[in-house]
């Protein structure tokens, strides 16, 4: 019996005109074996990475992005692909506005 083939998923939520989240992953079979969830925004022109989930370094993990380019790294509760992948693309498209204002403070001070 052969296996399964890796197969590449990857498309954009919109959230708003200056919002989106680029969804990417990896599957063999039914199984998520890598991903990344970017939440991005066009702040003042430019397009800003906010927050990223994804499976570098082997585990789930968030990566939150500063405005001087330094990121903030937590660890996510969840060792299967498949439920940190649905946690991260809802966790984003509920908690995105949030997001964008905090990094909007912390760019303006």
């Amino acid at each position: 019996m052969l296996s399964p083939q890796r197969r590449r998923t990857e498309y954009r939520i919109n959230l708003s005109f200056a919002d989106y989240i680029r969804v990417v992953f990896d599957r063999t079979g039914r199984e998520v074996v890598q991903f990344a969830v970017q939440y991005l925004a066009n702040i003042e022109g430019e397009w800003q990475p906010i927050a990223r989930f994804d499976t570098a370094h082997g585990r789930p993990h968030m990566d939150i992005s500063h405005p001087d380019g330094s990121q903030e790294r937590r660890e996510i509760p969840f060792d299967n692909y498949n439920t940190a992948l649905s946690y991260a693309i809802h966790h984003v498209k509920t908690r995105w506005q949030f997001y964008r204002e905090r990094y909007e403070r912390w760019k303006h001070g």
